[in-house]
């Protein structure tokens, strides 16, 4: 059981990584793109409710993959959590600098 629940806990917090730097990208490119605002805005209502819903589908989808798949396991130790941290740092940095700057 333990070890089933830990490599459900890697494959997600890989996947969350994914899905941190997913959610900036996209963030970008919605302010870069009126075009892809808009899609999205005609798809759930509103853009930032699709925003959500796809995050969510990246987040487990991958979470899922990378169980099954053991990817956390081939990374070993505390490397998912590491990048857990440094992807969430490094996203939180460029949507700060992103609208500071653009």
């Amino acid at each position: 059981m333990d070890k089933a629940l830990n490599r459900y806990a890697g494959g997600f917090a890989l996947s969350a990584c994914v899905a941190i730097l997913f959610n900036t990208a996209l963030a970008w490119l919605k302010d870069s793109l009126p075009a892809l605002n808009g899609w999205m805005a005609s798809l759930t209502g509103h853009h930032w409710t699709t925003h959500g819903l796809f995050d969510l589908a990246v987040f487990f989808l991958l979470g899922l993959a990378f169980s099954r798949a053991g990817a956390a396991d081939r990374l070993g130790g505390d490397v998912p959590m590491k990048l857990l941290a440094g992807c969430t740092v490094a996203a939180g940095l460029g949507l700060l600098l992103w609208f500071l700057f653009v």
